[in-house]
């Protein structure tokens, strides 16, 4: 038996404030983007919730349920081992693949407007999970790829950090980011039209601000993920 790679973030292990509490270093903006590219294809987000519904499930298993080619999963599979997602291991010819539920702590924390539920890397059994309103879970599985696809990108992810310390103009984010003016006028359109942030005109100016619920919205998702795996750990599929 072999146990495949998985990658390890660094500085993002540390302590990661959601948001809405302290903007992150460039550095652990750097490492956590990858997470949220991961998660921005729908085949992969599919994929994460249904090895998440599982203790381990079979790469066989998870082949029959897309009307995809299996190196079109494999290729999205390894997407999500390489981002520190999931974790596999070969047993003969198959691969197994299991739920890294601390990495969707660290991103539901980060995501969550509530710095109490603030997770950390390696997080301990005994940390909370936000509650879910289950009834919501359908709306936030339709919404949060957009979310992640958005934060995925370092200079967005960076944008939102500092708006969520408060409304700031373009002219601020420009002098806090050190990016053009045009690529962020580019970067808060995007992010306007996904609901992520909202302008609002004082004078002659106009502010941008978070949408909160934007945000808590892929927190929920999130965590309702690791919720998941949490529950079904002992749940192990008969080979």
């Amino acid at each position: 038996m072999s146990v495949l790679p998985v990658l390890e973030t660094t500085a993002a292990q540390a302590c990661c404030p959601p948001l809405s509490a302290q903007a992150l270093e460039p550095q652990v903006a750097g490492e956590l983007a990858p997470l949220f590219k991961a998660l921005s294809d729908p085949i992969r987000l599919r994929l994460l919730s249904l090895i998440a519904a599982s203790d381990e499930v079979c790469v066989c298993d998870l082949t029959d349920a897309f009307d995809v080619t299996g190196a079109t999963i494999s290729h999205h599979l390894r997407v999500l081992r390489e981002a520190g997602m999931v974790e596999a291991r070969r047993v003969g010819t198959w691969a197994y693949y299991r739920l890294r539920a601390d990495a969707l702590d660290l991103l539901g924390g980060l995501l969550s407007t509530d710095a109490a539920a603030m997770p950390r890397l390696p997080a301990p059994a005994a940390t909370a999970l936000p509650s879910i309103d289950h009834d919501r879970r359908d709306t936030l599985i339709s919404a949060e790829p957009d979310v992640v696809r958005l934060l995925g990108d370092p200079l967005r992810a960076q944008i939102v950090q500092i708006l969520a310390a408060g409304p700031a103009t373009t002219s601020h984010l420009v002098a806090d980011t050190g990016a053009k003016q045009p690529n962020i006028s580019g970067h808060l359109k995007l992010l306007r039209e996904a609901g992520v942030v909202t302008p609002e005109s004082r004078g002659r100016y106009t502010y941008y601000r978070v949408v909160p619920d934007a945000l808590q919205g892929a927190a929920l998702h999130l965590a309702d993920l690791a919720e998941q795996a949490e529950a079904t750990a002992d749940d192990f599929r008969a080979l």
